[in-house]
């Protein structure tokens, strides 16, 4: 892929984030300008009641659940990135013994004829009297 391919794709990248991200963050900031409304939030185990604005106790519900989401996932993504892990360091060792053996190989193949054994042709049996 040359420079030029990669940095078209960059800008399509950027532009597509920016279309996306744009409609996001007005739909937020409009929904947190027509709920500024305060709401009483209590604390269960502790006898705390804070109030906040009702745009800011949605908006971090969402987010808090955005983030215990992403938590589950990346736990359960744990076997699948251990079985990763384990492929890759099979891969590097079996290109490292793919490339001694292509060494010794080329040279053994490299080795004069003459200095190795040979085993001399076998003779037919002499046929029985």
């Amino acid at each position: 892929m040359s420079a030029q391919t990669s940095r078209i794709g960059n800008n399509t990248v950027k532009r597509l984030s920016f279309i996306v991200t744009l409609p996001v963050t007005l739909v937020i900031l409009v929904f947190a300008l027509s709920n500024r409304g305060r709401v009483g939030l209590m604390l269960w185990p502790f006898d705390v009641t804070i109030d906040l604005p009702i745009y800011l106790v949605v908006l971090g519900s969402l987010l808090l659940g955005f983030l215990l989401g992403g938590l589950i996932a990346w736990f359960a993504g744990g076997r699948h990135r251990r079985q990763a892990r384990r492929l890759h360091q099979e891969s590097r060792r079996q290109a490292a013994e793919l490339a001694d053996l292509k060494k010794r190989h080329s040279a053994a193949a490299a080795a004069p004829t003459g200095s190795a054994l040979t085993v001399p042709p076998q003779r037919p049996p002499l046929p029985s009297p």
